[in-house]
């Protein structure tokens, strides 16, 4: 891996790229040739191409992404680029022509000298790919800033199949700073330049920042209670207006669905605690464990979610009790982390729950038979955990098959408290919750999970 002082200096390097600005914008040229000799590195092709070679693609490549109505010819970039620390020219006889136009061309055309990326930065951008990424993410943020850069990107060899927008970024560490959103953005991190959300409803969110920007988001450390996007003055940072299960927000509860991680960054407006002193800071990975919307401080509806680090190692198995005697369980029971998509715990309360129902489902009767046995999941009724802190009792577990299990735990199902089961998700389920004398459902914990994905606000 290159040493961090040597990616820098090659970033220095595209800051001290002398450019056209006679339209008020940094002409292209340069860091397009530059981003092509990079793709060329990433591929493992030759360091050095002759210029009858490379100039039918460097011309197709500035004809697509130049600046509009500039000229694409690429006999300067080619040639000026040798008086930066990135490129040189090899095969030249003689002084290289300073000027432009035909002068320069004819020069090419007789000498037809090779260009190229140097060879310690071939080297350096070649076996490392972050050192790659850096300097792209450079380029990017110099002379394509608010663009997408995805075409670019892939007509230069330099997009990455493994990484499509979800999951950690290839070459980011976790804990490493960003000093502004452009930075952000260039690095692939979190794309928006002002949302708080990266994200559809199709697909899900890629990343959320975490900066103090809403008076309801609660930051824990490794459990983060994040209020969605909409309805906030962005001058006082109060709510004005209820927010909507739609754009971001439907972008966080579709990851819930599918167990996708999502990308969190904090800024120096968030939780002093756990936040940076100034910038931003990208802080790993997280899942979505549950969404809801309640009444905010400024008495308009928000939608909630809490969001849990992504675990880093797998918890230890628990004991199973060896009859259906119902245990104490526990009022505030202690957390263990888990690499599972959602969360399916195996306590001794659930397993009683289950035992005491024969694995079958309270809500459809569905018994599943597997080859070790039989199988169902145990749906705490009120949730575990900030800022829930639902009790591991018995009283707060169904016992469920594994579709249903997901309905409630999304809302798309709830109990009232005579047991009728009303689901929203159509198909076939029980009148009323089965119960059995040795397992009661604690009616308080219906009114919560009722209460809960409903969005009615209860002082």
């Amino acid at each position: 891996m290159l040493q961090q002082d040597g990616v820098e200096e090659l970033c220095a390097a595209v800051e001290a790229l002398r450019v056209d600005y006679s339209t008020g914008l940094p002409a292209r040229h340069q860091p397009i040739t530059l981003l092509w000799g990079l793709g060329r590195a990433a591929a493992g092709h030759p360091r050095l191409a002759s210029w009858v070679d490379a100039r039918t693609e460097l011309r197709r490549l500035l004809s697509k992404y130049g600046r509009p109505g500039s000229d694409p010819s690429p006999e300067y970039p080619f040639v000026a680029l040798s008086r930066s620390r990135l490129w040189e020219l090899d095969g030249v006889t003689g002084e290289v022509p300073q000027a432009r136009g035909s002068k320069l061309r004819q020069w090419l055309t007789a000498q037809n000298p090779r260009g190229g990326l140097r060879n310690e930065v071939y080297a350096i951008t070649a076996a490392d790919p972050a050192a790659r990424q850096r300097l792209v993410d450079a380029l990017l943020l110099r002379f394509f800033d608010g663009e997408d850069p995805t075409l670019l990107l892939r007509d230069c060899r330099l997009t990455d199949p493994a990484f499509d927008g979800f999951g950690a970024v290839p070459g980011i560490d976790v804990g490493q700073p960003f000093p502004d959103r452009r930075a952000l953005a260039a690095a692939r991190v979190h794309r928006p330049n002002q949302a708080g959300i990266c994200g559809t409803a199709e697909q899900g969110a890629e990343s959320i920042v975490v900066s103090g920007g809403y008076e309801d988001d609660e930051d824990y450390g490794d459990v983060i209670v994040y209020t969605g996007q909409g309805g906030r003055d962005p001058n006082t940072g109060r709510q004005v207006r209820d927010q909507e299960l739609t754009r971001g927000n439907a972008a966080l509860v579709t990851s819930l669905t599918t167990g996708a991680p999502v990308r969190v960054v904090r800024g120096a407006g968030g939780e002093p605690e756990y936040s940076p002193t100034t910038g931003l800071r990208y802080d790993g990975l997280f899942r979505v464990e549950d969404y809801w919307s309640e009444r905010g401080r400024s008495g308009y509806r928000v939608w909630r979610y809490r969001l849990t680090q992504l675990p880093q190692a797998e918890a230890a198995p628990q004991p199973s009790v060896p009859g259906p005697r119902q245990p104490e369980g526990e009022q505030a029971p202690a957390r263990t982390r888990v690499t599972t998509q959602r969360i399916v715990r195996s306590t001794a309360v659930a397993d009683f729950v289950k035992r005491a129902h024969d694995y079958t489902c309270q809500v459809c009767d569905i018994r599943l038979a597997t080859p070790t046995g039989a199988y169902a999941e145990a749906a705490h009724i009120q949730p575990l955990g900030r800022p829930h802190a639902g009790p591991d009792i018995a009283a707060n577990v169904l016992c469920l098959c594994p579709n249903h299990h997901v309905l409630f735990d999304l809302g798309m199902l709830t109990i009232e408290d005579d047991l009728t089961v009303t689901s929203r998700a159509g198909g076939s389920h029980r009148a009323g919750l089965r119960e059995v004398a040795s397992h009661q459902v604690g009616r308080e914990y219906l009114v919560y999970h009722r209460t809960h994905h409903s969005g009615t606000y209860i002082a």
